[in-house]
């Protein structure tokens, strides 16, 4: 048994504004982690409508989300779901990544560690697309060019020259618009787009609407639209953090998975 958590979206939105681009590729790069090496830890409100399979039929939760957001790595997301108030958590830190539904006729726990998984792992709440929504984007892996047009585009290949990932660029704030993910044939498997953009000091944003999905995004995926309502700077005291960004042990839970591979390998239960 394996949730798939994702989202639909359409083409890739005509920017409000069309700045130039950056002329190469390091250019591009180099914003991107400017912006990333600018952000301050976030705490977040707002909703989350969740379309999901899960054995054979479709569900649909509307539901309050709290969201924390501590750079480099760090971030946490519950949902208020069924009335429990952390019936959806996701949680990753520098070593690993936590998914949990609590609704008893869905009671799954995932995990995995950052070593063992790819870009995507069938989620559509997947661990990299969250993460990068929020800009935590790692750049020092893989051959990357860029290309031009209303966007700048970055293009992620391995190091056999197979298409990993695509990222589009807004060109006056510079700031990912949406990102693409793709399996070993070239077909897209998953993305993320990112609308509606606040900003905090020092040049810091966070996108205040986020929409995750898997497969080509053209309407026949599951979905997930985070619409954020509120979104402040914030201290975090290292009991808060331990709290937030560890990995609880998964008790109490029907179905125990861990992520390896892109795979989901079932653990049990308890």
């Amino acid at each position: 048994m394996v949730l798939v958590i994702a989202g639909c979206a359409g083409q890739v939105q005509k920017p409000a504004r069309i700045c130039p681009g950056k002329k190469n590729v390091d250019e591009a790069i180099a914003a991107l982690n400017e912006h990333r090496q600018k952000q301050i830890p976030v705490k977040a409100a707002g909703q989350c409508l969740l379309k999901y399979q899960y054995q054979g039929k479709q569900h649909q939760e509307n539901f309050p989300v709290k969201l924390w957001i501590n750079p480099p790595d760090e971030i946490y997301l519950q949902g208020d779901v069924a009335f429990d108030a952390t019936g959806l958590v996701f949680g990753a830190n520098s070593q690993e990544f936590w998914l949990w539904l609590k609704p008893k006729e869905a009671s799954t726990y995932w995990w995995g560690r950052w070593s063992q998984t790819n870009n995507w792992a069938g989620f559509a709440l997947s661990p990299k697309a969250l993460m990068e929504a929020f800009g935590f984007i790692n750049t020092t892996q893989g051959d990357w060019s860029l290309t031009h047009g209303q966007y700048d585009i970055l293009w992620l290949h391995n190091e056999d020259g197979v298409l990993l990932k695509r990222i589009y660029i807004e060109t006056c704030d510079y700031v990912p618009a949406k990102i693409e993910y793709f399996d070993p044939s070239g077909k897209v498997i998953g993305g993320a787009e990112f609308i509606k953009y606040k900003r905090f000091a020092d040049e810091d944003y966070i996108p205040m609407q986020i929409r995750i999905y898997t497969g080509a995004g053209e309407g026949n995926g599951d979905s997930a639209l985070i619409t954020l309502t509120s979104a402040e700077p914030t201290r975090l005291n290292e009991q808060q953090r331990e709290r937030l960004f560890n990995r609880p042990a998964p008790k109490g839970f029907n179905h125990i998975y861990q992520i390896i591979d892109g795979n989901a390998v079932e653990q049990g239960h308890e």
